[in-house]
């Protein structure tokens, strides 16, 4: 990268240049039958120059295109926005060599292997029910990302991930109840046992069908289905949507939110996780940044740019999707920390309610305003502080910045959601529950 660096070096007042490649290797399996076997491989390089106080960006999928790439990326920054950020002009380098993102065993596993492991979980899967049909993925990633600026010296660091995704389907005549498990770490220790001690007792819950009322009741969301709440938040604390002045928590910092139960972190720091890295896409260091802490809003989450237009520092949160884009503000790992309540003990002290593990319409609607309105694909109803059945047919609806003040427990065991999201079990007081009959 230095030497294409060097080429700039006239022509621009400061530019920086990020590269990413990755290769995955994904083996599926279609109705309990392997499908199809593949590797994708892929690279991207991207610019981002400033030119006379305004900002410039290009992308290209080789380093063979790079003069092209620095051409265009010029010639945009004469049209391109005012540039109020700079680079970074040092790293700070405390991550470098400490937070462990690479499992060599990963590369090597072999796609034997790994049909091996997809051919277990079917028969798994077969033996506690021939009739339920099954789709699984498994995929092996690793990856490799590079920085350098005009300023600084540059940084590289390569990850792996490995991932487990289980889709079952239970159809008897008019009726199909569909379960949805992942696993993700970027370190080959996932155990498929535990995942399917959680399997089997969602289909034993499942088989009987129950119904529930049209009202106000106390629902507990799983970890997987904990996004329904979260997500707004998420949405409302990026500090873009805050410097335009659309965000519902905007001037809040400082202020109790939500119930004193709730903490939540952004944090890159944390070895295999996958949003964990020594410095975010801009060369600016991880960290564990308090976005709520006891219902206590803290911090907005910033990338350069928009840091620079909020006056504050960066947060180590410039975030790009891929390579064709420029940075954006974007959460790393986000956190839940447990709390001190078990789920057996959620559910024994509920006389009316539901359980919600899947909802369809994820982070659609207006996410920003706070509120959500999400059909539940796969729930069930608590009686008498007991599951006593699969629920259909049913509406969860609210405004997460409003329910989650109205907490009534956290969860003592976390569990890990796509090697990102970190989320307990989160009892709530009342949510609307609506019925299609």
């Amino acid at each position: 990268m230095k030497h294409l660096m060097k080429r700039l070096k006239d022509k621009v007042s400061s530019a920086e240049l990020y590269k990413m490649n990755y290769k995955s290797t994904p083996i599926e399996y279609e109705m309990n039958r392997l499908k199809t076997i593949s590797t994708e491989e892929s690279e991207g390089w991207a610019l981002r120059v400033i030119i006379n106080g305004k900002v410039g960006f290009s992308s290209a999928t080789s380093e063979s295109q790079f003069d092209a790439m620095a051409e265009k990326a010029i010639e945009i920054a004469q049209f391109g926005q005012p540039a109020i950020f700079d680079f970074p002009k040092q790293l700070d380098r405390k991550l470098e060599d400490t937070i462990k993102l690479y499992d060599p065993s990963i590369p090597v596993k072999s796609t034997a292997q790994m049909i091996e492991e997809g051919n277990s979980i079917v028969a798994k899967i077969q033996s506690y029910n021939p009739d339920l049909r099954c789709d699984v993925d498994i995929t092996k990633l690793e990856g490799e990302v590079g920085y350098r600026n005009t300023y600084c010296n540059p940084f590289n660091y390569q990850k792996t991930f490995f991932k487990r995704s289980i889709m079952i389907q239970d159809t008897q005549e008019d009726d199909m109840m569909m379960l949805l498990e992942a696993q993700g770490w970027g370190q080959d220790n996932l155990s498929f046992e535990a995942l399917w001690e959680k399997i089997e007792q969602k289909l034993e819950w499942g088989k009987k069908i129950v119904e529930v009322s049209d009202d106000y009741l106390p629902v507990i969301f799983t970890p997987k289905a904990l996004l329904v709440l979260i997500l707004p938040l998420i949405a409302g604390l990026n500090g873009k949507m805050v410097n335009k002045k659309i965000s519902p928590l905007q001037d809040k910092l400082g202020q109790i939110l939500f119930n004193p139960l709730l903490s939540i972190y952004s944090d890159g720091t944390i070895d295999y996780a996958g949003g964990s890295g020594p410095y975010d896409d801009e060369g600016i260091v991880m960290r564990r940044l308090p976005l709520v802490e006891k219902g206590v809003l803290k911090n907005y989450y910033y990338d350069l740019e928009n840091a620079a237009e909020a006056k504050v520092e960066p947060t180590g949160n410039g975030n790009r999707p891929g390579f064709h884009t420029s940075p954006s503000p974007g959460i790393n790992n986000l956190i839940i920390p447990e709390g001190e309540s078990s789920f057996s003990d959620m559910v024994k002290d509920i006389k009316s309610g539901i359980i919600v593990d899947q909802v369809l319409g994820l982070g659609q609607g207006n996410v920003l305003s706070g509120a959500f309105s999400n059909n539940v694909q796969l729930g069930y109803k608590i009686k008498e502080g007991k599951i006593v059945g699969r629920i259909k047919n049913v509406m969860i609806a609210g405004n997460a910045i409003e329910v989650l003040k109205d907490i009534v427990a956290v969860g003592n065991e976390t569990e890990w959601i796509s090697g990102r999201y970190c989320f307990p079990h989160l009892y709530l007081k009342s949510i609307s529950v609506s019925t299609k009959k």
